[in-house]
């Protein structure tokens, strides 16, 4: 049962990857050798415009993609952190208490 788990896992996984390859990049560099040396090989100035444009907007996605990876981290520690804190609060509390208990008796 494990190892059916593992592979469906796997396979989600490599299915998910590949979802989410650049398929354009590919597509780019295919039209670019097809073409190289070719007559009206040369691209346009809107061509060129829109490229790095795309160019562009791929690299602000990796950006923002990367700034909410670090933002799930972050708030991921202040949340463990806060709950240490708190733990230990109480656990200081229940010292007083019985520091306190012992007193009195």
């Amino acid at each position: 049962m494990k190892k059916i788990s593992f592979l469906i896992a796997s396979v989600a996984t490599f299915a998910l990857l590949q979802g989410c390859t650049p398929k354009t990049a590919g597509m780019d560099t295919a039209y670019l050798n097809k073409n190289r040396g070719a007559e009206g090989a040369q691209i346009t100035r809107e061509e060129a415009a829109q490229y790095s444009r795309q160019q562009r907007l791929s690299a602000d996605e990796v950006r923002l993609e990367n700034m909410k990876r670090r933002q799930t981290t972050d708030a991921v520690g202040e949340a463990g952190s806060a709950a240490s804190s708190a733990s230990h609060g109480i656990m200081n509390g229940v010292g007083a208490i019985n520091s306190l208990k012992g007193l009195f008796q």
